[in-house]
C-alpha cells in the first residue's frame, strides 16, 4: 500500500481533530477523574497547584487548530520520510 505525504497528513490532522474534540467532551462531562487520568499520566505529579480546567471557546478552538496543525506536519514529515527510505 503507498501512501501520498498529503494523505498521511490530512489523515493525521483528522484522527487528532476527532481525538481532541472526544477529549474536550469527556473533560467537560467527568473533569475530576479526568484531572485523575492527567495526573496518572504525570507519573503522579500534583498538578492540581495548576488549577482548574478553563474549557472555553477560545481554548478549545485555538488548542483543536494547533494540534491538528502539529498533527498535520508529522504525518507529511512523516510521508516524506517513508518516501526517502524506501527509494531503491
Amino acid at each position: 500500500m503507498k501512501y501520498e505525504k498529503m494523505t498521511l497528513a490530512n489523515a493525521f490532522a483528522l484522527a487528532s481533530v476527532i481525538l481532541w474534540i472526544l477529549c474536550t467532551l469527556f473533560v467537560a462531562i467527568l473533569p475530576d477523574f479526568s484531572l485523575s487520568i492527567t495526573k496518572w499520566w504525570m507519573h503522579g505529579m500534583d498538578i492540581s497547584v495548576m488549577g482548574s480546567w478553563n474549557l472555553d471557546i477560545t481554548n478549545i478552538l485555538f488548542g483543536g487548530v494547533a494540534l491538528a496543525a502539529s498533527a498535520w506536519i508529522t504525518g507529511y514529515v512523516l510521508g516524506w520520510s517513508i518516501e526517502i527510505v524506501s527509494k531503491k
